[in-house]
């Protein structure tokens, strides 16, 4: 098996603009109230925040130049919402900033606000222009939110953020720059990040410039991939189901200790502190993900085999038999190698740095002779991935990362062509020693002595 792993990190672009009050006499004529423009770049290609399901997020902003003034608060944990003025998201009558388009930075109105969304002034009954106000989950932690000004008496604003909004289990540490999340901020799943997903970002804005804060948000969880080629001459490669219908490729949690494979456990949930001032940088907050109270499993991965043309495979008719295929891209040694790529996507939760749990994947698959369209099933052949390789991390997936495995089918993977032997154990960790595929092989060649027939006359 060839390991393969990409480094991608997400970015999700969260446009703001913010102030308090201006107090400066000077620049009343430049009352600029905060909006939010609201991107999200997901770990694969960028997408808008609502197309992903996300119709809030939190933010903490405070107001500073530089100690000659004490630093003052700006927003307390606002609720920012969307609306698309269709019923989708929160009801926006409330709002003197809301447009149904994103503009540009200077234009200051976007489909995103916060202004009367507090939980006290919010009172949309209506479900049919959005949230409705009885929605707890989705109501801000303030009774009210009022529209923000830059105060170009302050140097700089900075903003925290993070997504989806909770109006509890989530707290803001201005002194030491660090949002903490309960231990169910992150929670694992399959194909759609936007139903499990914690995201976070930061700013830092110049005041003076009175333009829309632009954030990118990053990752809590991960994700993983799977794609997959092969390299056995003369003949191409179908993936096929490992036991049954639908459950496609299964992946064992394990830990590898010589020889000795045991079943293990991962993590599913996980909370998080993320910190503004590790790297100097607002707009670089590291994420330190926190296992306390959090649940685990021992359950399989799964995925979907690669199951249409689409997902890159190529159709082939055997010679002779006049059977079609979707096989898997054979192996290059020139240009670019495709890859047969699994329509599952998983999101995974942090593991811990420390992690030694792996996994062992189960897949199936058939040969088909290039030449007569021969068939050779081998069943279950297995491979482990470590949690770590040296000091890169592997199966102990970390925060705002791609990680793609690409595995490589070749005349010595695991497995049995037995038909007899087809009762396959998913949850069996262990990768057997010997290959699946055994050569036929003319090992001598004699030739009997005639036999004597004596004739004595």
């Amino acid at each position: 098996m060839k390991k393969r792993i990409i480094w991608a990190f997400a970015a999700v672009v969260l446009v703001s603009c913010s102030s308090d009050e201006l107090i400066n006499n000077e620049v009343q004529d430049r009352n600029v109230p905060i909006s939010f423009n609201v991107e999200k770049r997901n770990i694969t290609r960028a997408k808008n925040l609502e197309e992903l399901g996300h119709y809030n997020f939190g933010v903490w902003a405070y107001k500073d130049n530089g100690g000659v003034t004490a630093r003052q608060l700006v927003m307390d944990n606002y609720l920012v919402g969307y609306s698309d003025g269709h019923g989708v998201g929160y009801d926006n009558s409330g709002s003197s900033t809301w447009d149904s388009s994103i503009g540009d930075q200077d234009d200051h109105t976007s489909p995103w606000f916060y202004e009367n969304l507090g939980t006290a002034e919010y009172k949309n009954t209506d479900a049919l222009k959005g949230y409705v106000n009885t929605l707890s989950d989705y109501m801000s932690a303030n009774a009210n939110q009022y529209l923000r000004y830059w105060d170009l008496a302050y140097t700089i604003t900075e903003f925290f953020a993070y997504a989806p909004y909770r109006s509890s289990g989530v707290s803001f540490d201005d002194h030491n720059g660090k949002i903490t999340v309960a231990h169910d901020a992150q929670t694992a799943g399959y194909n759609d990040a936007s139903l499990q997903e914690f995201i976070y970002a930061g700013a830092f804005a110049t005041n003076s410039d009175l333009k829309d804060v632009k954030l990118e948000f990053k990752h809590l969880g991960a994700q993983l991939n799977l794609n997959f080629y092969e390299d056995v001459r003369g003949y191409r490669v179908e993936i096929i189901d490992v036991t049954t219908d639908g459950t496609g490729i299964q992946a064992t949690p394990a830990t590898k200790s010589g020889d000795t494979y045991t079943k293990a456990s991962y993590y599913t949930d996980c909370g998080a502190t993320i910190d503004y001032h590790a790297n100097s940088i607002i707009s670089a907050p590291k994420a330190t993900v926190n296992h306390e109270g959090a649940s685990t499993t021992q359950d399989n991965l799964k995925f979907a085999i690669p199951g249409t043309t689409g997902n890159n495979l190529e159709p082939i008719t055997a010679t002779l038999t006049g059977k079609s295929y979707n096989v898997i891209p054979e192996a290059t040694t020139t240009g670019t190698q495709n890859y047969a790529v699994s329509p599952t996507v998983y999101y995974p939760v942090a593991q811990p740095e420390d992690s030694n749990v792996g996994f062992t994947f189960h897949v199936s698959y058939k040969l088909i002779a290039q030449d007569n369209g021969e068939e050779i099933t081998v069943h279950d052949a297995r491979v482990y991935v470590p949690a770590k390789s040296g000091s890169t991390f592997i199966a102990a997936w970390q925060p705002n990362t791609k990680y793609t495995y690409v595995f490589k089918i070749t005349e010595n993977a695991t497995g049995t062509t037995n038909p007899e032997s087809t009762v396959i154990n998913v949850n069996d960790p262990k990768v057997p020693a010997d290959p699946a595929l055994y050569p036929i092989v003319f090992d001598g060649a004699t030739v009997e002595d005639y036999t004597a027939n004596e004739t004595e006359y």
